[in-house]
């Protein structure tokens, strides 16, 4: 054999390696990242949600997931509610107290958030219990509108209120509804 030819064939090789674990990384990562990440999310409009916590759900990595049976009435906009220290600053504190309330035709909702680790530095260091009063300012997921992901909410009867955002800011700053 010809030393050029087995250089080539070695670079064919190492290249198409290469290629192969690219592709498999973006298959892998690509559902996580669309029903995980604020972009599969409308984030062009934050709606407020109440109601009971119905399924055990799951309690974990990468995200912890629950339902919630909404109140049959809600408000017209978000209640008065404790905002989170990180979420005070007035460009996002307004955007939450000014959410409407979801319109949409669903009596139940899926609940995603943040891994436990990541909610308990922000105040809910346990799983939610079914019947446990739920609200939350987020949005709806833009392929699935049963899904719901909070940038913030607020827990049992004493609405404790828990951070969902990385930092201290709306991963996107919606519009301020007329």
């Amino acid at each position: 054999m010809h030393i050029a030819t087995g250089i080539r064939g070695l670079r064919r090789l190492a290249t198409s390696g290469i290629a192969a674990v690219i592709s498999l990384a973006t298959v892998l990562v690509s559902p996580a990242v669309a029903h995980h990440g604020w972009p599969g999310f409308d984030t062009d409009r934050l709606v407020y949600i109440a109601g009971s916590v119905s399924s055990d759900g799951t309690w974990g990595n990468p995200h912890s997931l629950f339902h919630v049976t909404l109140d049959s009435s809600l408000p017209a906009d978000t209640p008065e509610l404790a905002i989170p220290e990180q979420l005070q600053d007035p460009e996002d504190s307004i955007r939450v107290n000014a959410a409407l309330s979801y319109k949409g035709p669903h009596k139940e909702l899926e609940i995603i958030i943040a891994p436990p680790a990541w909610s308990g530095r922000w105040g809910l260091g346990r799983a939610l219990k079914v019947g446990e009063r739920f609200q939350a300012v987020g949005y709806i997921n833009r392929t699935d509108d049963g899904l719901f992901r909070p940038v913030v909410f607020w827990y049992g009867d004493d609405n404790v209120p828990v951070n969902q955002v990385l930092g201290n800011t709306l991963p996107v700053r919606a519009p301020l509804p007329n």
